[in-house]
């Protein structure tokens, strides 16, 4: 067959598997009860990937601070992993997102009774988000390692990585507990989404016209290619969050292109569709199109004001950009990957494409970092060096605790040992803190503190 042909019938069985990864998740979000969506996962990782069936429960009771079902289901095993499915629509109040505060908690109650080694699948109060996590545990705090699924919208991310679960399970000297890992590996699908990135990028780059070939307008033609791109994927995420939808679409720029390809009178797609896009997302003026400009309502809809400085340069006049340096853009490369508008922390983690991918692209393609030596500085880092701050900060603000107290309530949101009136005083300190980053770059410490400080508040109030 040759090593073209056997590439090419790799592809083809992992695009085969992923689809009936796809009909599988389907399955569950189309299932009417608890009982029949366990079934449906159950079969997910028996028929998929080969795992032995169960079917048991394990109670979830004795959870502090939380709302939890009564039980989990246990729905498959093997080599030592159990797979369990959560339902958190049974528990009394039930929640539209998958909290890491519920997901911790269950995980914990699992772990005691069944052993650390773990898959569980979560579904929400609507069914409407299903959540594959794979915990690990290091002392009290627990990092989930997720792959996010919402009925509505595009999958193809984690149902490629499920499906290939099974591919690198069955190679030589790999246990299935290494290949779970592996497919919940964020960095890989970062890495993976950058090298795509780049080479499409590379394209659009190359199609752009109207710079000229001096050193300057090579420069500038790289500048604005890299803001076009910035801006798509920031449109792209605005969609995700649900601010952005053409009618009635949600996946917003495919719905565009869609409609832009059906009509005869438009030819580009930028000028049409997406300078007045930008020009909206920018200018407070362009309020009520429905009402005041019918014609524009119906190419882009009504986005949002969002004033901000990445959509308020035009393009230059002259310069040409080409359906095709923006079509592949849409239709292939964030249709390869999914997107999430969570920013991760080091201890929740979603293998996705997440908003932070903005300020890494920007760094490594605008800065050229490792010829300038600025490199971003990764999650963990910044929790680190937050968290330290934060315990300096405490310790001047409520100087009755320990310092032991403090930090095992920075690091691992440990309560036990605060007393009421010390955790008021906490909190007050927390909700009057002033963070100040004077060279803050994209961002990375100002987010990982508001972070760091939204999970001390749960913290403190559960």
């Amino acid at each position: 067959m040759g090593v073209v042909g056997s590439i090419i019938m790799v592809i083809a069985d992992t695009l085969k598997d992923a689809e009936a990864v796809e009909g599988r998740i389907a399955a569950v979000f189309d299932a009417g009860s608890t009982e029949e969506r366990a079934q449906a996962a159950r079969l997910l990782f028996v028929e998929q990937l080969d795992l032995s069936p169960e079917w048991e429960r394990v109670s979830l009771g004795g959870a502090s601070g939380v709302e939890l079902p009564s039980d989990a289901h246990r729905v498959a095993s093997l080599e030592g992993v159990e797979v369990l499915y959560v339902d958190l629509g049974k528990a009394e109040t039930g929640t539209d997102y998958i909290r890491k505060a519920e997901a911790d908690a269950a995980a914990k109650r699992i772990e005691a009774e069944l052993g650390d080694d773990l898959l569980l699948v979560f579904t929400n109060r609507r069914a409407s988000q299903l959540h594959l996590i794979r915990p690990s545990f290091d002392g009290a705090r627990v990092t989930l390692r997720r792959m996010a699924v919402e009925r509505d919208l595009p999958r193809r991310t984690p149902c490629q990585q499920v499906a290939e679960i099974y591919r690198e399970w069955r190679a030589p000297g790999k246990t299935l507990s290494q290949a779970l890992d592996d497919a919940f590996n964020v960095e890989a699908v970062t890495s993976r989404f950058f090298k795509e990135y780049r080479r499409f990028f590379k394209e659009a780059e190359d199609r752009i016209d109207g710079f000229g070939e001096t050193k300057e307008g090579r420069e500038t033609k790289r500048v604005f290619t890299l803001t076009l791109f910035n801006r798509l994927m920031f449109v792209y995420f605005l969609s995700r969050k649900g601010w952005l939808t053409f009618r009635g679409e949600t996946d917003y720029l495919n719905a565009l292109w869609e409609d832009y390809r059906e009509r005869n009178d438009e030819k580009n797609f930028y000028n049409e569709r997406l300078a007045p896009l930008f020009d909206r997302l920018q200018n407070e003026h362009l309020m009520d199109l429905e009402k005041h400009n019918p014609v524009l309502f119906e190419k882009i809809g009504e986005p949002p004001f969002l004033n901000g400085g990445l959509f308020a340069e035009r393009k230059p006049q002259g310069v040409t950009v080409p359906d095709e340096a923006v079509r592949p853009v849409i239709r292939e490369l964030f249709a390869r990957f999914n997107f999430t508008v969570t920013e991760s922390t080091p201890y929740d983690v979603e293998v996705a494409v997440d908003p932070e991918m903005l300020g890494k692209v920007f760094e490594e393609l605008v800065n050229e970092r490792h010829a300038s030596g600025a490199y971003y500085t990764p999650r963990p880092v910044v929790s680190f060096m937050c968290r330290e701050a934060l315990k300096g900060y405490l310790a001047t603000q409520c100087p009755a605790l320990a310092a032991d107290v403090i930090a095992a309530f920075v690091d691992a949101h440990d309560t036990e040992r605060l007393p009421v009136a010390e955790a008021a005083s906490i909190a007050l300190a927390l909700e009057r803190a002033a963070v100040v980053d004077p060279a803050c770059g994209s961002g990375a410490y100002l987010l990982g503190m508001m972070q760091e400080l939204v999970e001390m508040h749960l913290a403190l109030y559960r």
